[in-house]
């Protein structure tokens, strides 16, 4: 059972699910701050729109090669 449950949480999509649903529960129980939510809510916007950012500057090319070789096969 406690192998299933570890299991589970090294997965980050249900480690990302635990974490919104703890977040939620805090900020209902006014634990946090709907400003401080909303706050919180923006800087992870930023970091993810910064990593999708980097993500596409690191290797630009890297789709343009593969619709080149489709485009040569047909």
């Amino acid at each position: 059972m406690t192998e299933k449950i570890v299991t589970r949480i090294r997965n980050p999509k249900v480690l990302v699910g635990v974490i919104s649903g703890v977040l939620m529960i805090l900020v209902n129980f006014e634990v946090i701050s709907i400003d401080l939510s909303n706050q919180i809510s923006d800087l992870v916007n930023a970091v993810l729109s910064i990593g999708i950012s980097i993500g596409i500057f690191a290797n630009p090319e890297s789709h343009v090669k593969d619709d080149q070789a489709n485009y040569n096969q047909e």
